[in-house]
């Protein structure tokens, strides 16, 4: 409790925004006495010309670019110190995952363009234990050249993002090229059972697991072990404090087998301090310390390897002639033919018996206000975006407190 009793009086002396938050707060709170973060304005007040969030400049380091798709890039901000203790955390955790002295591991996360991915898995690799051979071939190398290195250099375990997987073996089939993999590790995003059995009919016997659970806003989140189940992980207890609170009524749940949402703090980061926030995932506790994840969370759909949150779908809908008409909006993220979808369900006042069925000028949009979401689907690492139109009407609620539901994940979990 220490140490996040230190990172909460550092937050509220240092950062403007924390000070404001905890205007209210004793001096020596219970955790759950401190706020959770509204992530619209915790992004607000990460500013890139107007900083409220950073407790100091920085200076040494690294910065990512965080959010995804958006239009409006969100930046996450780490001290040289703090990314090493970051990776070193992690790299303690993937330890844990299955990997074995020797291993050659081909790195195919993405690199460049602020993403941390790469150099992230990179970096912890550095930090584990277990001795292995890292060969950086980057997720946008041409599947050609992937191959060659793969067979020239004996690899045999790939690390990477589901989605990048079913291109290479989409591309080994077309091209009948076989490869023998003992392992793949992924992260960024789940692997769902469709994906599994592809990777298993085309390797055979090879070895599949989480890499380990993160994000680029804020941290380590979880590890796993050989016993993790799909979708499991453990917490990070000594560097982080994870919870599972009500969804509704935010009180934190500790029972077994009950859902709610993520809510993370970061005990190793003070210059962006990350204290009860809202990771954007749900989840139930399996046993003590483990969690297993269950879909998207009301902050942001988690669409393949990017992030559409809600306040970048209302921007967008704001450059529409459709908007003046929308009472609200739903996220809805599904499978289709073995990739990601989201369709994004708006809910019209119909009182004036108008009819607005061009879905296909709102595709457009969408694509035009955010390319790379376009790109993504050009390279079939997920599916269209489509749009349904109705009225408000028929949006999904809550039944218990009759909310609106922002993000509905229907992806099949185990």
């Amino acid at each position: 409790m220490t140490k996040l009793l230190e990172l909460v009086n550092i937050a509220r002396a240092r950062s403007p925004y924390y000070k404001e938050l905890y205007k209210g707060l004793s001096h020596h709170p219970n955790l759950n006495d401190i706020p959770i973060i509204d992530q619209e304005s915790f992004w607000k007040a990460n500013d890139v010309s107007k900083n409220t969030l950073l407790t100091g400049q920085q200076s040494d380091g690294i910065v990512f670019k965080s959010g995804g798709t958006t239009g409006n890039p969100k930046f996450s901000y780490f001290t040289k110190e703090e990314w090493a203790n970051f990776t070193q955390a992690f790299g303690n955790g993937m330890d844990q995952a299955g990997f074995s002295a020797g291993d050659k591991v081909g790195n195919l996360f993405y690199a460049g363009e602020l993403y941390a991915s790469f150099i992230f898995i990179m970096k912890s690799m550095e930090a584990m234990k277990i001795p292995v051979v890292h060969y950086p071939l980057a997720g946008a190398a041409p599947f050609e050249q992937i191959v060659k290195s793969i067979q020239e250099l004996g690899v045999n375990v790939l690390v990477g993002v589901p989605t990048t997987m079913m291109n290479f073996i989409a591309y080994l089939k077309e091209n009948k090229i076989h490869l023998k993999l003992d392992k793949f590790f992924f992260g960024g995003e789940d692997m769902y059972d469709d994906q599994r059995k592809i990777v298993q009919n085309y390797f055979g016997d090879i070895y599949l697991s989480s890499v380990g659970y993160a994000s680029v806003d804020g941290g380590h989140l979880g590890y796993v072990d050989r016993h993790c189940g799909s979708s499991e992980h453990y917490a990070f207890s000594e560097t982080s404090i994870m919870q599972i609170v009500d969804e509704d009524s935010g009180e934190e749940i500790t029972e077994i087998g009950k859902v709610g949402k993520l809510i993370y703090t970061n005990l190793i980061r003070t210059l962006m301090p990350i204290i009860r926030y809202p990771v954007g995932d749900r989840a139930m506790w399996v046993e003590k310390n483990k969690f297993k994840l269950m879909g998207r969370s009301e902050e942001g759909a988690r669409v393949g390897p990017v992030t559409v949150n809600r306040d970048d779908v209302h921007e967008i809908l704001q450059k529409s002639t459709i908007f003046e008409h929308v009472l609200g909006f739903q996220l809805v993220i599904d499978r289709d033919l073995e990739k990601d979808r989201l369709t994004i369900v708006l809910g019209l006042d119909t009182s004036k018996n108008q009819s607005f069925k061009d879905s296909d000028s709102l595709v457009s949009l969408f694509y035009k206000e955010r390319p790379m979401y376009k790109e993504l689907v050009d390279t079939k690492m997920i599916a269209p975006v489509q749009f349904k139109i109705g009225s408000f009407s028929e949006l999904q609620k809550n039944p218990r407190t009759g909310k609106l539901k922002l993000v509905i994940d229907i992806r099949k979990k185990n």
